[in-house]
């Protein structure tokens, strides 16, 4: 009893001392960035308050399977020592690098959750600081800049993935991270955010390959912008521009690489290269329809001409379900909410095209929305997974949206 007693006294002490260092970090985010430190502040209260309610007093949406996984793997590979912890680093691939990494904490603290919990709630409240930096990037105004922040802190599924032991906040990090310095690249041409921004996106390896997708496109962009620089300058100077010739050349080494040697990135439940095999991709997209929560059969396609003409249904599918005629328990009901928000953003955003047009870090943005969106859309099957994998993108979408949020409230303003 005594032995029980001090372990739990243990994991007590250890749970309030990642708490006050947390609440340190926090408060110094906040003094650090003035402008939003209540937003800061209020991000970090509803994310730590979550966390405390799934931990003692209800287990919230997600925070079933999955997460008890990911935690459950942590202490199985953690429980025998820091050694044997790193001697099992990716033993069940890199799409369990969470684990993996949370195993070290438990090796050296031992097992409490509410570690795991407390680092998920500090990485969701610097995404809170990452919107606000990119909506300020984006569009130069402390105003939109603010209110970007705010609904990043308020939103309810972002404050949900804050607070469980899963990647999912850590992947919305490492997105939000790259997605600053493509916009950086994109207004200053420098090679260093660049770089930054392929490193940020090619780490999401290590928690969801999906995601690290993005890298696919931006290298894309960079390739074409120094083909062009480089044709360019030949023309109007009739010279080989050495730096433009350098940047080409590492960007086909380095898709050549990605192409045929990263056999470990994948899409979403499926592999690499088995878009190159429809019927293979096929019977995967099928089998993740399953469930209450499952996508209409009529998206289910049974050749890859069908696949190819349904990928967009499935986009908005993705985007906005559950629709009212897709509910079969309460529960859905909340996903509902979730893809109300959804339509309400894209509805700001399409009505206010043009303007999004003539921004190019705006443009950008909403090229990464529409290109992650349709590589999700490939694979998921469900609505379930569907709230989850889109709310790695709403932070984006918020940035894209907030200048024109007030049109969605119906409120006219004079010029």
């Amino acid at each position: 009893m005594l032995y029980l007693e001090g372990i739990y006294d243990m994991e007590t002490f250890l749970g309030i001392v990642f708490t006050l260092i947390v609440i340190c970090i926090t408060i110094w985010l906040s003094n650090k960035h003035k402008e939003i430190a209540l937003a800061i502040l209020l991000a970090f209260v509803f994310r730590m308050i979550a966390s405390l309610i799934n931990l003692y007093v209800v287990t919230l949406p997600d925070g079933g399977i999955d997460a008890t996984g990911f935690e459950y793997k942590a202490w199985m590979w953690g429980k025998d020592g820091l050694i044997e912890a790193i001697l099992h680093f990716f033993d069940h691939g890199l799409i369990w690098a969470y684990s993996n990494f949370a195993s070290l904490l438990y090796a050296i603290f031992g097992r409490n959750p509410f570690i795991l919990q407390s680092i998920s709630v500090l990485a969701g409240t610097y995404c809170v600081v990452l919107v606000w930096k990119i909506s300020l990037e984006v569009w130069g105004m402390q105003r939109v800049a603010k209110l970007s922040a705010w609904l990043v802190a308020l939103s309810p599924i972002l404050i949900l993935y804050s607070s469980l032991t899963m990647r999912e906040v850590f992947i919305t990090l490492l997105l939000l991270y790259g997605m600053f310095y493509v916009i950086l690249w994109v207004k200053t041409k420098q090679i260093i955010n660049a770089i930054i921004a392929l490193l940020a996106f090619f780490l999401q390896i290590l928690f969801h390959p999906g995601v690290a997708t993005a890298s696919v496109l931006f290298l894309s962009m960079f390739f074409l912008y120094y083909i062009k620089l480089f044709f360019t300058r030949i023309m109007d100077h009739s010279k080989i521009d050495i730096q433009s010739l350098l940047v080409i050349l590492f960007c086909a080494m380095l898709g050549i690489y990605t192409v045929f040697s990263a056999e470990t990135l994948t899409l979403p439940y499926s592999g690499w290269l088995d878009i190159l095999e429809p019927g293979k991709l096929i019977k995967r997209t099928s089998i993740m329809a399953t469930g209450d929560a499952s996508y209409p059969a009529w998206l289910i396609a049974d050749s890859f001409l069908q696949f190819l003409f349904l990928l967009i249904p499935k986009m908005l599918y993705f985007l906005f379900s559950p629709f009212p005629w897709d509910i079969s328990e309460f529960k859905h009901v909340v996903g509902m909410f979730d893809g109300v928000v959804f339509i309400l953003l894209f509805i700001s955003i399409y009505g206010h095209r043009q303007y999004i047009k003539s921004c190019p870090p705006a443009l950008i943005l909403m090229l990464f929305v529409i290109f992650l969106s349709l590589i999700f859309s490939i694979a998921v099957g469900n609505f379930g997974t569907g709230i989850r994998h889109r709310s790695k993108i709403l932070p984006i979408i918020i940035v894209i949206a907030a200048p024109y949020i007030y049109r969605i409230l119906f409120v006219r303003r004079k010029n």
